[in-house]
């Protein structure tokens, strides 16, 4: 394969890595997760509002993980719970159980909207409540879609950009011009040269 040929093939390559690189960095964007703090150790209310907004502008649920841990360093036996609710109306999900259970982590999906969470518990229990959205996740191949067209686009543009320049480079090139002497001489003749007419001698016999 000559340097020709490997040029020829090394853009495209290039450009087939890039739509790979991009497609594998959108993949790990889509898969990441957004914390939500519903209640902390330090900062607890019973009724917490939390806002799952749309993403770009689409109504789809989101992924969710709802997490909740319950301790408390006086009590060792108390009552706990925990309700979400839509628009403070539909029941989304709810749990029910005594300090000593171990809270399972809700995962399901969330349409855009307003959540109440209400959580029930005795004085001296701490809770620690964290939900956990996925906002890219609705959208994922549309992003794939959408990136990939972009960058076959601007491929293509790159390399009608390269054709172009190289044509309008060729044409504008400076013409070759050779330089004319200002005096043409004439042919030279040996033969001429050596014939002598004696009519054209200067020297004429005198008139007698």
């Amino acid at each position: 394969m000559n340097m020709s040929s490997s040029r020829r093939w090394a853009n495209p390559a290039l450009w087939a890595v890039a739509l790979v690189l991009i497609n594998v960095l959108w993949m790990n964007v889509a898969k990441q997760t957004a914390p939500n703090e519903i209640n902390t150790a330090d900062q607890f209310e019973r009724f917490r509002e939390v806002d799952v907004a749309p993403v770009f502008g689409t109504q789809d649920a989101l992924p969710a993980v709802f997490s909740t841990t319950f301790s408390s360093l006086s009590l060792d036996q108390a009552n706990v719970s925990y309700t979400v609710r839509l628009n403070n109306e539909s029941i989304v999900f709810s749990w029910s159980g005594v300090l000593t259970d171990e809270v399972p982590d809700w995962e399901g999906d969330l349409t855009p909207g307003t959540y109440v969470v209400e959580t029930v518990v005795e004085e001296g229990i701490q809770v620690e409540q964290v939900l956990l959205l996925q906002p890219f996740e609705t959208v994922q191949m549309t992003g794939h879609v959408v990136l990939s067209f972009l960058l076959v686009a601007i491929a293509g543009l790159e390399q009608g950009v390269r054709a172009f320049i190289a044509k309008n480079t060729k044409t504008t090139a400076a013409p070759t011009t050779t330089s004319t002497a200002p005096f043409k001489p004439s042919a030279y003749n040996e033969q001429e040269t050596l014939a002598w007419d004696d009519t054209d001698s200067p020297w004429r016999e005198p008139v007698r």
